[in-house]
């Protein structure tokens, strides 16, 4: 078995749809310990039996998911009634399942090539040729893709989401990655899109990674890995598969290649790429501080909500011999301070920046990783809470879980969002390369439309009640206390 992608997704759908192993068992008149060895990974359905098996599955959970994950279910699969949702959630289980037991007849392999229309499993038979490249070289890889128009499981293998973490785990700027999409696809009320896309810059940024946008990606996918392999595949206007083309034969790898890079266009990048020392040099970090409407999405414990004496004891440390970047730095520690006083900021910070803050003590000190003890700890969550406390006028909201388990290994990026400047700050553990300044007005207008619904429209995750946000500083720093102990 190459990898156990329909168990896991498998179990991630009856756990969100809250269904028992046992009410799919009694379904389907299985002993309910063939569910938890589908689950697990330690087996897996029969060829013969797996569809009937798979209307089961999404007959459940499309008729006994609860209202709120339906609807964002819906959303996640651009599904607009029950049909089309069943429809996908057949197709991506089926792919799972073929891709799971590797299912792939390479009789039909002619001249090194294949062509599969409809095909249920269309990613495994592009990941054969993937495993047996080796990644220790350098690269050269193109990607043209409607991202947000595919499905499901398609979109977190483009993304580079595996099992629920990165695929890419240590810096390969030897491998260049070129991704042209089509924005316009990119509706800001999907949350789970808007997520994904993130996910996935953070993901990639490890790489030699450029980004561009192209009306050309539409309804298509085309994919090169120079001398390798390379594939086009054609959408259906609902975004699923309807066939695709792959080869091994280097000369139509090379010609595809050729043909993604020409729709690459470095005035339409989507961002650029800085370091957290360049925008306070260029004062483009203080002028997000003074533009109006200020709207921070917060996944990590960082600079400016800590106490005076430690930021000056850090800023002496940090920046010994940058005087400019030094003087830039505190004046927006300071304009920090007095913006927490206005009307028009709006901070969520997610539940897990805080406690692994609390676990591990990392602090985020303008791109520069500092680890504090537990003492120091509590006194920031104590500095915290008093924040929250002394700033009635300050809009302040938690993210409690998160929004998809499809990222529930993956820490939390950083977004902060003005009238005009908006920026990304990657979580990837390479703080030199984990700032990205947008630069299209349609993808700024996408994150102002994601910050908004998540704030006003995503109850289920998002906790409003100041009262409730402290007790829960409270609890950590009751733990931060243990943890000094113990120390």
């Amino acid at each position: 078995m190459n990898n156990n992608r329909f168990g896991n997704r498998l179990g991630q759908l009856l756990v969100s749809a809250d269904i028992k192993n046992f009410t799919l068992a009694q379904s389907l008149k299985y002993d309910v310990s063939y569910i938890s060895k589908w689950i697990s990974g330690k087996a897996v359905p029969s060829k013969k039996n797996i569809e009937s098996i798979v209307n089961v599955v999404c007959g459940l959970v499309v008729n006994h998911g609860s209202k709120d994950f339906i609807a964002e279910i819906k959303r996640e699969y651009n599904a607009s009634d029950d049909e089309q949702l069943q429809d996908a959630l057949k197709k991506e289980l089926l792919g799972a399942y073929h891709e799971t037991v590797g299912d792939f007849d390479y009789a039909k392999y002619v001249n090194n090539a294949s062509v599969v229309i409809r095909p249920e499993g269309q990613y495994p038979l592009l990941q054969d040729y993937a495993r047996g490249i080796d990644t220790s070289k350098p690269m050269e890889i193109a990607i043209l893709a409607d991202l947000f128009s595919m499905d499901h499981m398609s979109k977190l293998l483009l993304a580079g989401i595996e099992n629920n973490r990165f695929r890419v785990q240590k810096e390969r700027p030897d491998i260049h990655l070129h991704f042209i999409l089509d924005i316009g696809q990119l509706d800001g009320h999907s949350v789970y899109d808007v997520i994904l896309f993130v996910h996935m810059l953070t993901n990639y940024s490890l790489l030699n990674f450029t980004l561009s946008q192209s009306k050309a990606a539409k309804g298509k996918l085309l994919f090169s890995i120079m001398k390798h392999y390379a594939g086009i595949s054609l959408l259906t206007d609902s975004g699923q598969f309807l066939c695709t083309v792959s080869s091994r034969d280097k000369e139509v790898g090379h010609s595809i290649y050729d043909n993604i890079i020409a729709h690459e266009n470095p005035d339409q990048n989507l961002f650029s790429s800085l370091t957290l020392r360049s925008m306070l040099e260029t004062r483009e970090y203080m002028q997000l501080l003074l533009e109006q409407n200020n709207r921070w999405l917060v996944g990590h414990m960082m600079e400016l909500f800590i106490t005076k004496d430690l930021f000056d004891q850090l800023l002496k440390s940090e920046f010994p011999e940058e005087e400019l970047a030094r003087r830039e730095a505190e004046r927006a520690y300071l304009i920090a301070q007095n913006i927490f006083e206005r009307e028009d900021v709006f901070i969520m910070i997610y539940n897990s920046a805080l406690t692994n803050f609390m676990l591990s003590g990392e602090l985020d000190f303008f791109n520069k990783k500092i680890v504090l003890d537990a003492k120091e700890r509590k006194k920031q969550l104590e500095h915290l809470k008093n924040l929250f406390l002394d700033h009635r006028d300050l809009h302040v909201k938690m993210v409690s879980g998160g929004f998809s388990d499809d990222f529930r290994y993956i820490t939390n990026p950083c977004m902060f969002l003005s009238d005009t400047v908006n920026y990304l700050r990657l979580e990837n553990d390479y703080y030199d390369k984990n700032i990205l300044l947008v630069r299209d007005s349609q993808l700024r207008e996408v994150f102002n439309i994601f910050y908004d619904e998540i704030w006003n429209d995503r109850q289920d995750v998002v906790v409003s009640e100041r009262q409730l946000i402290l007790e829960q500083l409270d609890n950590l720093m009751n733990a931060a206390t243990l943890l000094s102990d113990v120390e």
